[in-house]
């Protein structure tokens, strides 16, 4: 999210602060919370790519993530040196934490070493240019990923086919500013909400508009106003090709996923985390 809207550069969370249970996934290839995630290694290997419409969703902890230099070798030189090129250490180890995580995760479905996945971008389907990050070619078959990170929390979603991910840290300030950036029908269904909920609402339309234009390869720098997608709205569960759901987060915390196509998303939290357990169908708040 622009400034105003997300936690700003440098800020941590104070020591006596926690993320309400479920926030973080428990053992069992997994963050335990208040534990760590040694450096180096990968999360069990042989785990199956999602099939049909289920989504693997994946949660971290950053402050429960240990990045020392054996991990940290498992990053490629790009990751490593945008990771340098943030001022404050806990920006930097955010970063640094979410992408460990995401090649470890990726490593259990591969079969390949985490250091040894191989990223790169498909071309953006609304310019040309770099756009949904993927998997290059290797002996198994892909599983479509999506990361997102804010504040502490960190999102990876799994999927057979294209998946987008989006969590955001509930801002301390106004928000009303950022409605102008949504879909007209959004702005509109927000502005005729009482402040609390207003900022709740645009909040939530937010992450779900970003989930949906990572899924198809957009991101927001195309902007997120095409499409209305706040939930309950006309045009249901499908948005823009996509099918978009709501995630429990931890308190304080809003997120979507979305999977490409006309569907009804199965969330799995393979770990634990909010709304682990069971795979779920339906949705509260669709």
């Amino acid at each position: 999210m622009p400034s105003g809207g997300a936690v700003a550069s440098g800020d941590t969370v104070s020591s006596g602060d926690t993320v309400s249970s479920g926030g973080v996934m428990p053992s069992g290839g997994a963050v335990a919370s208040g534990g760590t995630v040694p450096s180096g290694g990968a999360m069990p290997s042989g785990r199956a790519v999602p099939a049909g419409d289920l989504v693997d969703v994946w949660w971290f902890d950053t402050r429960a993530v240990t990045t020392g230099p054996a991990g940290l070798a498992d990053l490629d030189p790009g990751e490593r040196a945008r990771a340098e090129a943030f001022l404050f250490p806990a920006e930097r180890h955010r970063y640094q934490a979410a992408h460990l995580m995401l090649r470890r995760v990726l490593a259990g479905y591969t079969g390949t070493l985490p250091g040894r996945l191989r990223l790169g971008r498909e071309p953006c389907p609304h310019c040309g240019g770099p756009g949904k990050p993927v998997l290059e070619p290797g002996p198994r078959p892909l599983p479509s990923f999506s990361l997102t990170h804010s504040g502490d929390m960190v999102i990876i979603a799994v999927a057979g086919r294209p998946v987008g991910v989006d969590v955001e840290r509930d801002a301390a300030g106004c928000v009303c500013s950022l409605a102008q950036a949504l879909h007209p029908a959004d702005a509109a269904w927000a502005a005729g909400l009482g402040e609390q909920h207003r900022h709740e609402a645009i909040i939530t339309c937010w992450v779900r508009a970003e989930a949906v234009l990572k899924c198809t390869g957009q991101g927001i720098g195309h902007g997120l106003g095409g499409f209305p997608v706040r939930p309950g709205g006309a045009a249901g569960p499908g948005v823009n090709g996509c099918a978009v759901r709501q995630l429990p987060a931890p308190e304080g915390y809003r997120a979507a996923v979305a999977l490409a196509g006309a569907c009804q998303p199965v969330l799995r939290s393979p770990g634990g985390g909010p709304g682990g357990g069971p795979a779920m169908t339906g949705e509260s708040g669709r």
